[in-house]
């Protein structure tokens, strides 16, 4: 633990208690420190503000001694602690092929970063893991080392008839499919790493079996496309996509 670090994020920290999440440049590094003060999100969201900030920073700790996907915790204190810098994001790298649509080389420098990221959530779920919301702005990717680092872990809630696994395949999913400018090359080939799971094909039946149950759901999101809510919208291309995913 970095001591010189803690006592000049101490310091700062002072005038820092509108943020639950800010960034620190300290020694030539960066670093992002999380404290255990409310976003001012739904309840229904995320639970209390220190239950959350006990719960992320035990499953962290918990996750990296079986892969390590989840930030490196380089201090703690009581209040906070602080992790490495991991890199951009995959929204981040999605947008750059959308500013430079006939770069080839970056389209498949995204389309690896996808891959390996579909393939690192399937080693996730055969430990028996999960992340609770992979959205692409919690997802980073390191260059220099070609790693992938899962943000935000303190997400726990979840549509309760879906396994964990389920709930983050799906969540990534929509979460994509809310980008509707962004090509479908890089979800599969999302998909096409998460298929080396051993898991990955009971997971996507589990989905397509909840699909099932309640279609009426996915029926009246439809009703509401002219209407062009993002998240419905997304919601109804989510099912079309994960339906006419083959499982044989």
């Amino acid at each position: 633990m970095n001591d010189m670090l803690l006592d000049y994020i101490d310091r700062m920290i002072v005038n820092e208690t509108d943020h639950r999440v800010f960034p620190v440049d300290f020694d030539g590094k960066k670093y992002y420190v999380k404290q255990d003060i409310s976003n001012h999100r739904s309840s229904w969201i995320k639970p209390a503000p220190r239950a959350s900030f006990d719960y992320e920073f035990y499953k962290i700790s918990f996750v990296n001694t079986k892969l390590p996907v989840a930030p490196v915790i380089a201090g703690f204190r009581e209040h906070y602690f602080v992790t490495e810098y991991s890199g951009r994001t995959l929204s981040y790298y999605s947008e750059l092929t959308v500013q430079h649509p006939d770069d080839t080389d970056l389209k498949e420098m995204v389309t690896h970063i996808f891959y390996i990221f579909g393939k690192i959530l399937g080693q996730l779920h055969d430990y028996g893991l999960s992340h609770g919301r992979p959205a692409m702005r919690d997802i980073t990717y390191d260059p220099a080392e070609d790693k992938i680092t899962m943000l935000d872990w303190e997400n726990s809630r979840r549509w309760p008839e879906l396994t964990p696994q389920g709930w983050d395949v799906l969540i990534f999913v929509h979460s994509y499919l809310r980008e509707d400018n962004l090509p479908m090359d890089y979800l599969y080939a999302m998909m096409n790493g998460y298929s080396s799971a051993c898991t990955a094909r009971d997971t996507i039946l589990h989905i397509k079996d909840i699909f099932h149950k309640h279609e009426y759901l996915i029926k009246f999101c439809r009703l509401l496309n002219p209407f062009h809510f993002v998240d419905t919208e997304a919601a109804v291309k989510a099912y079309d996509f994960i339906m006419a995913l083959k499982t044989e």
